[in-house]
């Protein structure tokens, strides 16, 4: 499944860049979209043609389970697609708007100012799901993810993904700077024993 995840996400990732983690919306928020094309698309037909079997009525209600199917099968690649990529290096967010419309937002480790989430409601608070927001240091300019599952979770992951990359950021600047003085020095002393 991971290899799965790691292909399908793999145009929204920079060179290197490595999928740690997923967040969704809570997989109610899918079951509630499923439900119209469910009922809609799929259940009322077949009732018909249990109730009429004949063959006009099955043509008219095989047609119609297909464009259910379709409805559920856009339901979940909806649910699917609206995605926090949750890397080493940063969030990357995707937003399907229809079939042909996608928005991506990234927001790397050491740009996030502040990471908040809010659970409202007797059914959020009921199954744990709720609104996760980013903060972008310099920037106002907030990442959201809607009914997000877990998100006291989700808020605790990524302030540990941000909290490790900034270390070994710090750590990996700290000896770029200590070789880049020894070398100073180095030539420095170099060019006075002269």
């Amino acid at each position: 499944m991971k290899k799965i995840r790691d292909y399908l996400y793999r145009n929204y990732l920079e060179d290197g860049e490595k999928i740690l983690d997923t967040a969704h919306a809570h997989i109610i928020i899918l079951k509630f979209s499923m439900a119209k094309p469910m009922f809609f698309g799929v259940i009322i037909p077949v009732l018909i043609y249990l109730i009429f079997p004949i063959p006009q009525v099955a043509l008219v209600a095989g047609i119609w389970v297909l464009v259910g199917v379709y409805g559920l099968i856009m339901s979940f690649l909806d649910w699917y697609y609206d995605v926090w990529l949750i890397t080493d290096q940063g969030v990357v967010s995707i937003t399907r708007n229809g079939y042909f419309d996608m928005t991506t937002q990234r927001m790397d480790y050491h740009l996030i100012d502040d990471i908040s989430y809010q659970v409202k409601g007797f059914l959020a608070t009921m199954l744990n799901f709720g609104d996760i927001t980013l903060d972008k240091l310099v920037a106002r300019n907030a990442m959201v993810l809607k009914e997000a599952a877990n998100p006291k979770r989700l808020e605790r992951l990524i302030s540990k993904y941000k909290e490790k990359y900034v270390t070994e950021k710090t750590m990996h600047d700290h000896n770029e700077l200590k070789s880049l003085l020894a070398e100073m020095i180095t030539s420095h002393a170099s060019t006075n024993k002269k």
